[in-house]
C-alpha cells in the first residue's frame, strides 16, 4: 500500500503546481488588465480544483472586461463576441446581455450614418429583441426604412 499511496501523492503534487502556474499567471494578467492572457491561462486552470474556485469567475470577468474594452473603441463586434462569451458563461450576467443590445445599437448607428440603410435596419431589428435599447432601436429602423425607400425611388427615377 505504500507505493499506491506515494503514487496519489505524486499525481495529486503534479495536479496543484499544473494548476498553481497558470492560476498565478492568470491573476497576475488580470490583475494588469490584460484580458486575453488573463483568459487563456485561467482557461488551463481545472474548473474542479477546490484551491482555484474563483478561476472560472476571474474569466467570467476578463470576458466581460474585454468587451467593455472593445465597446469603449467601438469596435462593435468584438465587444458583441466578448459579452456573448460573458453570458453564455453565466445566463444569469444581466450586464452582459444589455451590452449585447448596446453594441448592435451602435453598429446600427455606425450603419445608417454610412449610408448602409439594409444593415442598419437588420441591426435595428436584432436591437428590439437584445436589450433595454428598444425605442431607439425603433427610431433607427424607421429612418433605415425612409432612406431605403428613398433611395429605391431615385434608383427607380434612373
Amino acid at each position: 500500500m505504500g507505493a499506491r499511496r506515494w503514487w496519489w501523492a505524486a499525481l495529486a503534487a503534479v495536479v496543484l503546481v499544473g494548476c498553481e502556474e497558470p492560476y498565478d499567471a492568470g491573476v497576475q494578467a488580470f490583475d494588469a488588465g490584460h484580458w486575453d492572457e488573463a483568459i487563456g491561462r485561467l482557461e488551463r486552470v481545472s474548473p474542479f480544483h477546490l484551491n482555484y474556485k474563483d478561476a472560472q469567475e476571474l474569466i467570467r470577468q476578463s470576458l466581460y472586461k474585454a468587451g467593455e474594452d472593445a465597446f469603449d473603441d467601438g469596435r462593435w463586434n468584438q465587444a458583441v463576441g466578448y459579452f456573448r462569451q460573458t453570458a453564455e458563461s453565466d445566463p444569469n450576467y444581466a450586464t452582459a446581455q444589455d451590452r449585447i443590445g448596446v453594441s448592435f445599437y451602435e453598429s446600427a448607428r455606425q450603419a445608417l450614418g454610412k449610408g448602409d440603410t439594409a444593415e442598419a435596419l437588420r441591426l435595428g431589428n436584432i436591437v428590439q429583441s437584445t436589450c433595454s435599447q428598444f425605442a431607439a432601436a425603433r427610431d433607427i429602423a424607421r429612418d433605415a426604412r425612409r432612406q431605403l425607400k428613398d433611395q429605391q425611388e431615385v434608383a427607380s427615377n434612373n
